[in-house]
C-alpha cells in the first residue's frame, strides 16, 4: 500500500485533514484534563503551596534592603517587580477601595494609569483576577495563560486532523515552550497566547460556505466570526506592542493562505468577515487602546525605540546550541552564567529571557517528519514560517534592512519571532507524529529515525571536539549543572528509537507514553528553572528608612540618588516618588528632567539632583553611594542603610501665584531648568488665561503669598480636592503634570486647567476662600468605552442578525 499525506484541511468531509478519522471527543477531553496536569506540576509551588509565582524578592539587591538575610531569586526579571507587580498592586487596592483608578500619582509627577498598556490592566484574566491579591493571582493568572495557549493549539491542530496525542503533543510543545515559560510573567505571554486561538477561529471559518453543511451567513458561522473578533480584540489587549505586531501579521498571512486555497465566489464575502471581526476586536480593545494611543502622542517611546534601533537586534550564531541543551550558559535564577565562555564557545547575551526559545528535541525530529512524509500547503507554511522566522531572529540577511526600513516592524524586537518559530514546531510536531505512524513502508520509519541519530551524533562529536580541551579545567560544581542537561540529549535519542516500536495492540499505548511523556518531562525539566516563587515574607517587605517615610502625613515626594528605593517600589508604601519606571514615559517631563527624550526607563535612577528640584514637591532626598546634598539647602534627618535629607525648600504640592508671563515652551523649559526659578514668584504660561485679572508683582505680591494658604483637602488617584485661601485673584499651581482629561472646578464652577511652567496645571482663582476639585476624566476612555458598546452591538448583530441575503449572493 502507498502512504497517506496529509491533505490540505477539507473541513467538510467527513475525514479529517489527516485523512484520519475525527478522535473521539470523550478522549480528547481526558488529554485536556492531562495538559491541565502537567501545567499543575509546573506550577505546583504556587497553586498549592501557598507561594508567590513573583520575582519581587529582586529587591533585595537595592536600598535600603540589601541588609536583609534573603537573597534575590532572579534579579534578571527587573521588569516584573519594578513596573508591572507594583501597578497591579497599585490597582488592586484601590479596586478593593471601590475605584479603578485611570491615573497614577505616585509616579513621576503623575502618570496615566490604564494608559500605560503594558500592565493589561482590561485583559480578561486580569479583569476575572481583579478582586485576588497579586501575590496569590500571579500563579493562576500563569496557569490559565499557558492552559489556554495549550488547549486552543491541541483544538487547532485537531481540527487539522490530528489524533488526540498528536493535539496533546503540540499543546504541550507550544505551552511549555522556551518563550511562553520565559515571558510567563510579562505581557508578552498575554499576547502571545491568542496566536493558536485565533488560527482555530480562522480555521472552523473555513467549514462554512459553498460545498459545505452550513452557509458562510449561518449563525454558527457568525458566531465563529464573533469569536474571532473577540480574540483579536484580547490580543490588543494584550499589553506587548510589539508581539500584536507579530501575532496578527502571522495570522493575517495564514488567513490570506487559507483564502488562496480556498477561492471560490464567496471570497470577498470572506474578506468582509474578516475585516469585520477585526472592527470588533479594535471596538472591544478600545477602552485601553485609544488612552494608550494618547499617552504615546504626549510620550517619548517614539524617540527612544529610535534610539534602541530595535529592528536591528538579532541572536548571535552560537545560540544555536540552546536548541539542544537549552540552560548550557546558566540562568539568572540556577547560576552558572559563564560556562559557554570556559567552555569556548563564547559569551552569549546576558539576558536568558531573550535567547530561550527550547521545544525539545523530539519535537524537531517529529515536524522535519511532518513536512517530509506528509508534505502539503499546510506543512509546508509551517515549515516555511519557521525557517523565515528563524532567519529573522538570527539576523540573516535581507531580514535586518527589511526590517529597520518598516514603518512598523522597525519598533519590535526580531528575535520575539522565536514565539512563531516555536508554535511552527508545535504544530507539526503533531501532525508529524501521526504521519510518522501512518506510513505503511516502515523502511522509511527507520531511515528517518537513522537521519536523527545521525544527525545527533555528529552535533555531539563536533561539540565534544569543541569543548574537550577545556572541560577537565571546568569546576565541579558547573560540571554537575551541565551533564544532567547532555544525559537529556542522550535520552532524545533512545526515545527516539522507542518510536519504532510497532503500532499494534499495547505496544501502541505504549509507544505514546514514551514518547508523548518523554517530550512532556523534558519540557517539564526545562520550565521548572525559569519562573521563582516566593515565600510571602519575601514580598516587598518594610525597612526601617521606609517606616521613618511613613510617618510624615503631609503630601510629599522623595527622589532617590543612585538606586535607593528604586522606583516603583515606593508606591507600595503609600510614599509618592518624583521618579518613575515605565516604558512609556510624558515628554515634557522627561525633557524637565533631562532637557532631552528619548532614553528609555529615564528616570528609573537619579545620578544628580535635577536642576528642576523645586518643581518637583520633593520633600526628602534619599542617598546611598552618591554624593549627599549641599548642606545648605538640606538637613540630615535619618541615618542607617540609607541617609534621609529635608528639603529645606520644599514649598509643597499646591501653591499661590500672583503674577505669570506668556513665552514659547522652548524658552519656558530653559528658565525651568536654569536651577535659578521659584514657582512661587511667577507663572509661566504658553497663553494668555481666558480670565484675566490684576497682576501682583514686588511686595504686594509677597504681602498676597504671606496672606495666602493652600491644602490638599483629599485625594484620590482620579481626584483632588484643594482648598486655597487668597487675599486678591490669582492662580493655584498644581506641581502635577498636565495632562488631556483632567479637569478643574472652582466652587462648582467649571474653570480651564493652564499648563503652566512648562508641565503642570494651573487654575485661575478669584479673591477669598475657594475649593478647587481636580478630576481625571478622559474622552480618549469615554470614546473608548461608546466603541465597546458598539463592538458588543455589532457581536450581537452578527450571532442574532440574518445575513443569508447579502452572503449567499
Amino acid at each position: 500500500m502507498s502512504e497517506t499525506r496529509l491533505s490540505e484541511p477539507q473541513t467538510s468531509s467527513p475525514r479529517s485533514a489527516s485523512g484520519a478519522e475525527s478522535p473521539e471527543r470523550g478522549g480528547f477531553y481526558l488529554w485536556v484534563i492531562a495538559l491541565a496536569g502537567v501545567l499543575a506540576v509546573l506550577l505546583h509551588a504556587s497553586l498549592f503551596e501557598g507561594r508567590g509565582l513573583v520575582s519581587s524578592d529582586g529587591i533585595f539587591n537595592f536600598p535600603p534592603w540589601l541588609e536583609s538575610k534573603s537573597q534575590p531569586s532572579d534579579s534578571l526579571l527587573a521588569d516584573q517587580y519594578l513596573v508591572f507587580i507594583p501597578q497591579h498592586e497599585f490597582t488592586y487596592r484601590e479596586f478593593m477601595r471601590g475605584d479603578f483608578p485611570l491615573w497614577n500619582p505616585n509616579l513621576d509627577c503623575g502618570i496615566p494609569n490604564l494608559a500605560s498598556i503594558a500592565g493589561a490592566l482590561l485583559y480578561p484574566i486580569n479583569l476575572l483576577l481583579l478582586p485576588v491579591a497579586p501575590f496569590y493571582a500571579a500563579g493562576l493568572a500563569a496557569f490559565l495563560k499557558l492552559f489556554l495557549a495549550g488547549l486552543f493549539t491541541m483544538l487547532y491542530v485537531r481540527l487539522l486532523g490530528a489524533s488526540n496525542a498528536g493535539a496533546f503533543l503540540s499543546g504541550v510543545v507550544f505551552s511549555l515552550s522556551g518563550f511562553m515559560v520565559c515571558w510567563l510573567g510579562h505581557p508578552h505571554v498575554n499576547c502571545a497566547l491568542c496566536l493558536p486561538a485565533l488560527l482555530y477561529f480562522i480555521e472552523r471559518t473555513f467549514q462554512f460556505g459553498r460545498n459545505h453543511v452550513e452557509s458562510l451567513a449561518s449563525k454558527t458561522s457568525l458566531r465563529v466570526w464573533a469569536c474571532l473578533g473577540i480574540t483579536f480584540g484580547c490580543l490588543l489587549l494584550g499589553g506587548h506592542p510589539p508581539t500584536m505586531i507579530h501575532v496578527a501579521g502571522f495570522a493575517g498571512i495564514y488567513f490570506l493562505f487559507r483564502l488562496t486555497g480556498q477561492w471560490d465566489d464567496q471570497a470577498l464575502a470572506r474578506i468582509g468577515l474578516a475585516v469585520a471581526a477585526v472592527v470588533i476586536g479594535c471596538f472591544l480593545a478600545a477602552p485601553a487602546i485609544l488612552p494608550f494611543l494618547e499617552y504615546y502622542r504626549y510620550g517619548s517611546t517614539d524617540a527612544s525605540s529610535m534610539a534602541l534601533n530595535r529592528a536591528a537586534i538579532k541572536l548571535p550564531l552560537n545560540t544555536l546550541i540552546l536548541w539542544l541543551c537549552p540552560k548550557l550558559n546558566g540562568t539568572a535564577l540556577e547560576g552558572h552564567e559563564d560556562i559557554m565562555l570556559w567552555l569556548g564557545i563564547g559569551n552569549l547575551l546576558p539576558n536568558f529571557v531573550e535567547r530561550s526559545g527550547y521545544v525539545g528535541i523530539l519535537p524537531w525530529m517529529l515536524a522535519l517528519c511532518g513536512v517530509i512524509f506528509n508534505r502539503n500547503r499546510l506543512t509546508v507554511f509551517f515549515g516555511l514560517s519557521i525557517v523565515v522566522s528563524l532567519l529573522a531572529v538570527y539576523g540573516m540577511p535581507p531580514f535586518p534592512a527589511l526590517f529597520e526600513s518598516a514603518p512598523i516592524i522597525k519598533d519590535a524586537n526580531p528575535t520575539r519571532l522565536l514565539l512563531i518559530a516555536g508554535f511552527g514546531v508545535a504544530v507539526l510536531a503533531g501532525l508529524g507524529w501521526d504521519g510518522f505512524y501512518r506510513l505503511e513502508n516502515s523502511r522509511k520509519r527507520l531511515w528517518a529515525m537513522a537521519g536523527f541519530w545521525l544527525f545527533m551524533a555528529v552535533v555531539a562529536l563536533c561539540f565534544w571536539d569543541k569543548i574537550e580541551p577545556r572541560w577537565k579545567y571546568l569546576d565541579a560544581a558547573s560540571r554537575a549543572y551541565v551533564e544532567p542537561q547532555f544525559l537529556m540529549m542522550a535520552g532524545n535519542v533512545v526515545v527516539a528509537g522507542a518510536l519504532l516500536l510497532p503500532s499494534i495492540g499495547g505496544q501502541r499505548v505504549m509507544r505514546s507514553i514514551i514518547g508523548v511523556g518523554w517530550v512532556t518531562l523534558d519540557l517539564l525539566s526545562f520550565g521548572m528553572g525559569i519562573n521563582p516563587t516566593i515565600s510571602h515574607d519575601d514580598y516587598y517587605p518594610g525597612a526601617p528608612s521606609i517606616g521613618w517615610l511613613q510617618q510624615d502625613k503631609t503630601n510629599f515626594r522623595i527622589l532617590g540618588l543612585g538606586t535607593a528605593l528604586v522606583p516603583d517600589t515606593s508606591e507600595l508604601y503609600g510614599i509618592k516618588d518624583a521618579r518613575g519606571y515605565d516604558f512609556i514615559s510624558i515628554k515634557r517631563y522627561e525633557q524637565l528632567i533631562d532637557g532631552t527624550p528619548g532614553l528609555l526607563f529615564f528616570y528609573r535612577a537619579a545620578a544628580a539632583l535635577p536642576n528642576a528640584l523645586p518643581m518637583l514637591g520633593v520633600k526628602y532626598v534619599l542617598n546611598f553611594n552618591s554624593a549627599p546634598p549641599a548642606p545648605p539647602q538640606f538637613d540630615l534627618v535619618y541615618s542607617n542603610t540609607v541617609t534621609i535629607y529635608r528639603n529645606r525648600q520644599f514649598q509643597g504640592r499646591a501653591m499661590t501665584v500672583f503674577d505669570y508671563s506668556v513665552d514659547k515652551p522652548a524658552s519656558i523649559l530653559v528658565t525651568i531648568r536654569s536651577g535659578s526659578f521659584n514657582p512661587r514668584q511667577s507663572l509661566l504660561l504658553e497663553q494668555e488665561p481666558t480670565v484675566s485679572g490684576p497682576r501682583l508683582s514686588g511686595p504686594e505680591a509677597s504681602k498676597a503669598l504671606a496672606e495666602s494658604t493652600t491644602r490638599i483637602a483629599s485625594e484620590k488617584p482620579d481626584e483632588l480636592t484643594v482648598e486655597a485661601s487668597m487675599p486678591q485673584p490669582g492662580f493655584l499651581l498644581l506641581l502635577d503634570t498636565w495632562y488631556p482629561g483632567w479637569k478643574a472646578t472652582v466652587n462648582g464652577l467649571s474653570s480651564p486647567i493652564l499648563r503652566a511652567d512648562y508641565n503642570f496645571r494651573a487654575v485661575r482663582l478669584p479673591a477669598g476662600k475657594s475649593v478647587v476639585q481636580f478630576s481625571y476624566q478622559p474622552e480618549s476612555f469615554r470614546l473608548g468605552m461608546g466603541l465597546f458598546l458598539a463592538g458588543l452591538a455589532i457581536i450581537g448583530g452578527l450571532v442574532f442578525g440574518r445575513f443569508e441575503p447579502f452572503l449567499s449572493r
